[in-house]
Parts: structure tokens; sequence; C-alpha cells
């Protein structure tokens, strides 16, 4: 064979070498044809994180929230009510409006807004809302004749004295959400996270892993055809990998205080922000699993693959259903997660973001009796221009009660507001220098002079209210 046409040969297989390489790499990438079980489905659960894609803000937004972190404010606000349904006659909430006047100095900690509630020009109840640094309170001659005040700490102990039974879930201080600081990861911390998913990846068998084509899924009444991919863990096994994991996991310095400082601004209490305190609750789980690993309960994981992308993900811990769906395309943007157990009320809730309208709506379905709160906003102005405006639709539903209102306010950048409200002395009570025994009866004052406006006011217009609280 002449040199030339070996060469010439050699070129073409060599091409369709490369050519065939490459359609491998496109279909390996772009598919799951060539991609195990265990490969597919991790490819997709690593999709999850993408739900908090819903959450992303304009850049305005995000000027505006920044801006007010470096500027005083004033606010000026106005709500009414659109609709209900038996709660009263339409023509008398028609009248009903609240003002709200107020000042913001973010760096200073300090803040006052007056509110007033009318029916056409009778004031029906007024009061004043107050920060100054950790002190927060509100004032209202209606109720009582000082601030009453509550201090951003010890919070804990506080709802103990106030016998609440939510105490023990109570962070000692609360912190204001920041979307931004919980979903920042280092690289660092990306590394380590990576070692867990890799140790998930490698300890379950293969025969923990299973597919099904042409699986029908619907998502807010779209139905999809997709392809599942599952991880189930019995108890034994599930068992051993919380072990693993978990004895990782207290020697992983840098992750204890990864998950204690994200716990610590979603305001969990201080079983998950204490590192110590959460070392040794692992620690307790390992040797409860060693002895009884029955407890860890079954457990499993499907991911559902619509165009290659994981659209729904669905967790089973023993009687529990978590039911996470993702839809973000050109028409939809919103994620819906659903918690079901058995004996217990359905836990829906929905975000949604169409062109910067944000809409979430959190529903309790306890059979067939539902309550749920939803808000839709939006923002429209801008910082530059000094004319942001907040807009805002909050629907209620009690049962067979149900009510609208309608918010608006507008944010003006200035230094012209006025003095701030001082809580550190004068007519403040701050509650949480009380004894348990004086604190319970200032707070049965207090709700009871409450629930007597309330009533009182209602009357004077018409409407028949119960009380607020028992």
């Amino acid at each position: 064979m002449k040199p030339n046409k070996i060469k010439r040969n050699l070129i073409i297989i060599f091409s369709v070498i490369v050519l065939l390489a490459a359609c491998i790499f496109v279909l390996y990438m772009t598919t799951d044809i060539f991609r195990t079980k265990r490969g597919a489905f991790f490819r997709y659960a690593l999709q999850i994180p993408e739900i908090f894609d819903v959450l992303e803000t304009s850049e305005e937004y995000q000027t505006f929230q920044k801006t007010k972190q470096t500027n005083t404010y004033a606010t000026t606000g106005e709500m009414r009510i659109t609709s209900s349904e038996n709660i009263a006659d339409q023509s008398i909430l028609n009248k009903v409006n609240m003002t709200v006047f107020g000042k913001t100095d973010y760096k200073k900690e300090q803040a006052n807004y007056d509110i007033s509630i009318r029916s056409n020009n009778n004031e029906l109840f007024n009061m004043t809302v107050a920060q100054d640094k950790d002190l927060y309170g509100f004032y209202s001659e209606q109720i009582a004749d000082g601030y009453i005040v509550f201090r951003n700490d010890n919070l804990t102990d506080l709802a103990t004295k106030m016998n609440m039974q939510i105490a023990e879930n109570l962070p000692d201080q609360i912190t204001f959400f920041n979307k931004d600081e919980i979903l920042k990861v280092s690289r660092i911390e990306e590394k380590h996270i990576e070692q867990y998913v890799k140790m998930i990846r490698n300890q379950a068998p293969d025969t923990s892993y299973s597919k099904n084509v042409k699986e029908r899924i619907e998502i807010e009444g779209q139905k999809y055809d997709t392809t599942s991919y599952t991880l189930s863990l019995n108890s034994e096994q599930n068992s051993n990998l919380q072990i693993s994991i978990l004895n990782e996991l207290v020697q992983d310095s840098i992750m204890m205080n990864f998950i204690t400082s994200k716990c610590r601004l979603l305001n969990l209490n201080n079983d998950y922000t204490d590192v110590n305190t959460l070392n040794s609750m692992m620690r307790q789980r390992i040797e409860d699993l060693q002895n009884n690993p029955e407890i860890a309960g079954d457990f499993s994981i499907t991911v559902y693959e619509y165009r290659q992308k994981n659209i729904q993900t669905k967790i089973q811990i023993g009687t529990q259903t978590i039911t996470i769906s993702n839809i973000n395309n050109d028409e939809d943007k919103f994620v819906t997660i659903k918690i079901e157990e058995e004996a217990e009320p359905t836990i829906n809730l929905k975000i949604e973001n169409n062109n910067n309208t944000y809409t979430i709506k959190l529903q309790k379905d306890d059979d067939g009796i539902i309550d749920s709160l939803e808000i839709i906003y939006n923002m429209t102005g801008t910082v530059a221009e000094n004319n942001v405006q907040n807009h805002m639709t909050i629907n209620l539903v009690d049962g067979i009660k149900s009510v609208s209102f309608e918010y608006k306010d507008t944010i003006n950048f200035t230094n012209d507001v006025g003095e701030f409200q001082d809580m550190q002395d004068g007519k403040v009570a701050v509650i949480n220098d009380y004894d348990k025994d004086y604190l319970n009866e200032f707070i049965n004052a207090v709700k009871n002079q409450i629930n007597s406006v309330y009533i009182s006011q209602g009357a004077s217009i018409g409407i028949n209210l119960d009380p607020l609280f028992e």
C-alpha cells in the first residue's frame, strides 16, 4: 500500500474515532444512555439545590436592600381590605384601612413606625412599634401607659417563664433572615460536602438503585412523562450509612462550624447552633444506632428526570413523605414542597417567581379543612430616582373564613427623619426582667385589654368579633 494511501486511511480512521468519541461524550453529557443507575441518580440528585434559583432577585431589588443598610429612610404605607368571606359585610370592611408612617436607621439599629386603623374618619386603634438596639416593643394608649418591650436575648428563658410550648425550640436570639448568607458556601466547604456525597455514593450497594422509565407525574395540574431513579435503603443499610457519616462529621470541624452557622441563621435552637451540643447529639445518635439499627427506619429518595432536568424529588422517611417539585422554564418558575405523614395534616408550600413578582403560599390541609397564607410581592421604582414602592397582596384562609388585603408603601431615602424613640429608659416594661409569676400576670392583663379593645372597636362599626386571645 502506498504511503499516501496509508496516511489518508489513518486520517480517516482517526477522524472517525474522534467523531465517535465526541458523539459518545455529547450523549454522556446530555443523556443517560451510558450512565449506570447509580450515576444517573446522583446526576439528578445533585440538581436538588437548584430549587433555590426561584429566590433570585433583580439587580434593582438587591440595590434597594443594600441601600437600606447604609441609609436612613422614611416609609409611608397604606393597607386596605379588598375582599372577605364569612367575616363581615364587605360594605363595612371597605371603609376600614390602616396607615403606616415610619423611619428606620439600619446602622444604628433604630426604627419607629406609627400605625393607625380607621373606619372612614373614625380612628379605631393606634400604636407605635419601635426598635432600639436589641429592644423591640410597642406602645398604644388604648392598651397600656408605656412601651411593652422584649429584649432579643435569652428568649428560651423568656418563653419558658411564659409557659410557651415552643420554648425549647426557640433560639436565644432571633437573627433576621439573610438568604445570601444562608446559601453561601466557601470552596473549602464545597470540598468537604463533596466528600460526604462520595461516601453516600460509594457505600450504598448497586442493588439499592432502581430505574423506572415513562413514569407519569403531575405538578400543579401539568402532567410530565419522566424517568425516575431511586435509592432505597433498608433499616440496616440506612443505619450503617448514618453511622459512617456521623463518625466523619464529629471529627470534621469545618463541617460542624458550617452546620451550626447555617442553623444560627435559620434561628434554630441551641441544640443545633452550639458545636459541642450538636457534637454530643451526633455521638448519642451513633450509639443509639449501634445498639438498635431498626430506629433508622427505611429510607428512599427518588428523582424524576424530564428533559435532562430533575423536576421532582420524593423523599420517604418511615411514614413521612416529602415531595419537592422544581419547574424552571420560559413560562414557569416555581418550587413546591409537600409534607405528608400518617394521621397528620398535609403541609404545602409554593414559591413562585413571575418576572420578579414573588408569590409565597403556605397551606395546611387537615382532612379537608384548609388554613392558608399567601403573600404576593413586587417592587417598582428605582433607588436612583428615590421612588421605590413595595406592593403586597395578602390572602388569609381560616377554614370557611377568608380575607384579602392590599398593602403599598413608598420608601424615601433621606437624612431628615427626626429623633427616634429611646427605649432604654422612661415608661418601658421590659418583660424579660420580670419573674415568672409577675410576667404571666402582666401578659394576661395585656391580653385581656387587647381583647376588650378589639371586640369593642369591632362592635362600633358593626362587626361581631371573637377574642384574639383565649
